[in-house]
């Protein structure tokens, strides 16, 4: 006289007699489910967006003409406009620095001020 004392027999015998403790922990698994699932993917997100963002930040070095430092750092600091241009020969000679794996010539443009 043995039961089939299955996975799925003692789970309908467990629902049968402790209906409301079982509705109860499967409630509380879907909520834990329903937080830990959207709460992994948007890690996920920031993770790779951070991931990203500290890849694009750009230079460790910067180089501006000789007498363009007080506004290179105004620039930067407060984001006034400045217009400086250097010869592009400058690139090369920087290549060449020991160190330096990439160059990057930037060209930043100035809005116009509308009255």
């Amino acid at each position: 006289m043995s039961k089939n004392l299955g996975i799925f027999y003692l789970t309908k015998q467990n629902m049968r007699r402790k209906l409301f403790r079982s509705l109860v922990t499967m409630i509380a698994v879907g909520t834990v489910a329903a937080i830990l699932f959207p709460t992994t993917i948007l890690g996920e997100g920031v993770s790779t967006s951070l991931e990203q963002g500290t890849a694009r930040l750009g230079a460790d070095m910067m180089v501006v003409p000789p007498g363009y430092t007080s506004k290179l750092a105004a620039t930067l600091i407060s984001g006034n406009p400045s217009t400086f241009v250097m010869d592009g020969s400058v690139m090369e000679q920087v290549s060449q620095i020991e160190g330096v794996d990439k160059l990057s010539p930037q060209l930043y443009f100035a809005t116009l001020a509308s009255g």
